[in-house]
């Protein structure tokens, strides 16, 4: 399978060439850039998926958060209305005479007991 040249050829060439030689080709592998690319890639992709996912639950916690602090001021508002309907209650001068007449004994003053100041 071999053939030499004739000697009117250039004398830096083999003098053996082989006839069936194919031609070296480079080992198909993966590309040290494509996986470095497609890495990046799918890091940037997963990353991004995650922080998609991380703010809907925030935003849902938050949603959760403002639901429970409106409740909370609905019955803080309730209470105060009820207290302040009870201040008044206590506040009031028929009642306040009532227990001062019934449990304190006391009694109205006379008129000449009365002292105004002016």
């Amino acid at each position: 399978m071999r053939r030499e040249v004739s000697k009117g050829s250039k004398k830096e060439e083999d003098r053996i060439l082989w006839t069936e030689k194919v031609p070296k080709r480079k080992a198909k592998g993966i590309n040290l850039h494509f996986l470095l690319f497609f890495s990046l890639l799918l890091f940037l992709f997963i990353g991004g998926s995650l922080f998609y996912v991380w703010t809907r639950i925030q935003v849902i916690q938050l949603g959760y958060e403002i639901s429970n602090a409106v409740k909370e001021g609905k019955a803080l508002t309730e209470a105060n209305k009820r207290i302040r309907l009870e201040a008044a209650t206590l506040k009031s001068y028929a009642r306040i005479e009532k227990i001062a007449v019934e449990e304190l004994k006391m009694v109205k003053p006379k008129p000449d007991q009365v002292i105004v100041i002016r």
